[in-house]
């Protein structure tokens, strides 16, 4: 019988191994094809939004991409591969940041990222941290599973009863390992400081989150972060991890973050936990 530690070392070893870390994982989108902003855009910090797992931008963030764009921001999307090991995910953003900054003759970039985007985007800021002044202004993370999720949150085909071999873990993607509280690349990712210094952390996480489990884990206690509950203020919003995608209160609280001169209002609206 194999026993749980033993899966998990497995796993573990497939984590850190599969995909050797380059700069464009197969399937992301090529970086030399990012152009500069277009001169029509509103003059601003660029906003980099980052999906989640098995998802593309318009299925993770699509209203708010759409809210950014009618005010005039300049917002970049790129596909990339969510079953890749996180540091390989990171790797790739990270250069991202480089090449956006570079062909706007930038200096500053906002992050909005959802789910494992969220983790993402946290993990690319960190990478900037040792610089005098980061390029990153503002991280936005909806629902993201900063301290790792539980296993209960990650719904994976079930094996025959009577298996020996615990539930669900033989079919972890390499990024779901990743994700799971615990896990190595966590671990050395919460080992030191889990943010910035000089930027500017907004989390937000609903209470009735069926996937990031516990719905907490999207939290981080910090100077220069601020936690939002979705249901603070706002009871009747019973949007879950996918509802949020579309959930008007949760679009309204990213759209704040970044900008509340233009997005001063955030809604109330009731949600049975449908997009």
């Amino acid at each position: 019988m194999r026993t749980l530690v033993g899966v998990v070392a497995a796993l573990a070893i497939m984590g850190s191994t599969a995909g050797a870390a380059t700069a464009e994982p197969a399937g992301s989108t090529p970086l030399d094809t990012l152009a500069a902003c277009p001169a029509t855009a509103r003059s601003d910090a660029p906003v980099l939004l980052i999906h989640g797992t098995h998802a593309d931008v318009e299925k993770s963030l699509g209203p708010v991409r759409q809210g950014l764009l009618d005010d005039g921001r300049c917002v970049y999307g790129l596909d990339y591969d969510s079953d890749e090991p996180l540091s390989a995910s990171v790797d790739y953003f990270t250069a991202a940041v480089h090449r956006i900054l570079a062909v706007n003759q930038g200096n500053t970039l906002d992050l909005v990222g959802k789910s494992q985007g969220a983790l993402i985007a946290r993990a690319v800021s960190l990478r900037f941290a040792d610089r005098a002044t980061n390029p990153i202004r503002t991280v936005v993370a909806v629902s993201g599973p900063q301290q790792g999720t539980s296993i209960a949150g990650i719904r994976l085909p079930t094996l025959p009863t009577g298996s020996s071999v615990p539930q669900g873990l033989p079919f972890l993607s390499p990024a779901m390992f990743d994700m799971l509280a615990g896990s190595p690349y966590l671990t050395r990712l919460n080992s030191g400081p889990m943010v910035a210094p000089g930027v500017r952390y907004v989390m937000t996480a609903t209470s009735y989150d069926e996937i990031v489990t516990p719905y907490t884990t999207a939290f981080i206690h910090a100077p220069g972060v601020t936690d939002i509950l979705v249901q603070d203020g706002c009871a009747a919003d019973h949007t879950g991890h996918m509802a949020g995608s579309t959930d008007p209160r949760t679009v309204d609280l990213v759209l704040n973050a970044l900008d509340p001169v233009r997005h001063p209002t955030v809604r109330c609206a009731a949600n049975d936990n449908r997009k």
